[in-house]
């Protein structure tokens, strides 16, 4: 988060802040940064006009421009706390990880009791994966301000790194007041509905609020048939692509398209609320494969696959959903994939969807590499030839959960900043016991990981041939 500066402005230049400050609250940045240094011009060494000029950077992604600005602001200004912390938050985005941390604790050490500051802290601090001192800075952050949703949230998250479950599920309830989550009008049966906390619910209605993206379904979906055991009447909001999948567990009274209306429910839950209150701790993660593949998809992708020839079979998934802001961090080149897997003794298959299936075309030789994206209309279909895979390789996306959840080998190529659900320095997955993680030795080292998944399946595919 962004701070302001905190030196008194010259009367010119304070009109240029107020001008900038508006244009900045109506999304307006490029105009805002336009008339700073139009003001800087006129009033080169301001820390405060360098300083917003920096935030406008930031708003536009031009973080290495921002941080020049930060710095010259700094000199200006070396006292100033607000200058310290946008300094810190510039360079957690060029990953200048611990520059970016000592300062923050410089922007404490002049305001030791502004909340935003232990939170930025935090922020570095978890960016650079320690997450333990991390959820110290933003405790402190919740002391100061008790209300501070954004730091419970990620104190939340940075105990979910450790599968400190226990007191991770409480913080991360915290998104659905904070606006990470929209607000929902869930109208009741009788008066307003409740809140469900996983009592009994025998004779009445649940309702289960779609939420996130189809991962987070999918991860979420091994807790309705104990969801269902507890009660009467189970609805489930989902997506629609999701529909067919969901409907084989053959657990929910009725399954609703997300955006379609809702009906009247006495109770109701989002469904990443529902490992809070199952799974307390590690040893309550219900582990074993639950989803099912309709048998007339079954049928289906046996026919597009025909008989096996006896290579490997191995689908890959190289880019998650394109719109998430950090799919850049997870997603790889598909040529890396057929670098490192384009093996004797393997056949591939992409399972890939949506605009980075082009890549396909730019492969060298052809690309030995079947594109099975015509043949996935939800994920049913992707579902059943996942099952027809001996082996799923891909980078994080809502695959590797479907894989996983239906019992199937995959492996997870993961870089720095991988997601919670993947702990810390595991190789293995608790939700997933057929998971196997591949993770960097260092940031950025995208080479190792795809070296040794790539001496790893020349290994099974010699064992597979003996």
């Amino acid at each position: 988060m962004l701070a302001a500066g905190t030196v008194t402005l010259h009367s010119t230049s304070a009109e240029a802040l107020r001008q900038a400050t508006a244009l900045h609250d109506q999304g307006k940045y490029a105009e805002a940064e336009a008339l700073l240094a139009d003001a800087l011009g006129r009033d080169p060494g301001h820390a405060d006009l360098l300083n917003a000029r920096g935030v406008m950077f930031a708003q536009m992604e031009r973080h290495l421009d921002a941080l020049w600005c930060y710095r010259d602001a700094v000199a200006a200004n070396p006292r100033g706390s607000g200058i310290w912390t946008n300094l810190g938050n510039a360079l957690t985005k060029l990953k200048y990880l611990e520059s970016a941390v000592n300062a923050h604790r410089r922007a404490i050490e002049l305001a030791p009791r502004d909340v935003l500051l232990h939170h930025n802290l935090g922020a570095s601090l978890a960016e650079a994966g320690n997450h333990g001192e991390a959820a110290l800075a933003f405790s402190r952050a919740l002391e100061l301000d008790p209300n501070f949703h954004k730091a419970r949230w990620d104190r939340g998250r940075s105990y979910l790194y450790f599968g400190n479950y226990r007191q991770a599920w409480p913080d991360y309830e915290v998104r659905l007041i904070s606006g990470q989550v929209p607000a929902r009008d869930i109208a009741g049966v009788n008066g307003p509905s409740t809140k469900w906390d996983g009592r009994p619910y025998g004779g009445q209605r649940l309702l289960l609020l779609c939420e996130q993206g189809f991962g987070d379904t999918l991860w979420a979906a091994r807790y309705l048939s104990r969801v269902k055991a507890l009660g009467g009447e189970l609805v489930v909001e989902c997506q629609r692509e999701l529909i067919p999948l969901l409907a084989e567990l053959r657990v929910a009274d009725r399954l609703i398209p997300r955006g379609e209306p809702l009906p009247e429910t006495d109770f109701h839950a989002h469904l990443c609320s529902l490992p809070g209150l199952f799974t307390p701790d590690m040893a309550s993660i219900p582990a074993q494969p639950y989803l099912r593949v309709p048998p007339d998809r079954r049928a289906k992708a046996a026919q597009i696959l025909g008989p096996r020839d006896g290579r490997l079979r191995v689908g890959v998934v190289w880019s998650g959903n394109t719109g998430f802001k950090r799919n850049h961090e997870r997603a790889q080149p598909l040529m890396r994939f057929f670098q490192a897997f384009a093996l004797p003794g393997v056949q591939l298959y992409s399972l890939q969807k949506g605009a980075p299936e082009k890549a396909l075309g730019e492969l060298p030789r052809g690309g030995p590499i079947i594109d099975l994206a015509p043949h996935l209309g939800d994920f049913a279909d992707t579902a059943a030839l996942v099952e027809q895979m001996d082996l799923v390789i891909m980078t994080d996306s809502a695959v590797a959960h479907l894989t996983g959840a239906l019992g199937k080998d995959v492996w997870v190529l993961l870089g720095d900043v991988a997601h919670w659900l993947w702990l810390l320095d595991r190789t293995d997955c608790p939700w997933y016991p057929t998971m196997r993680l591949f993770r960097p030795r260092a940031e950025g080292d995208w080479d190792h990981v795809f070296d040794r998944a790539s001496k790893e399946l020349t290994l099974r595919t010699r064992i597979l041939s003996l």
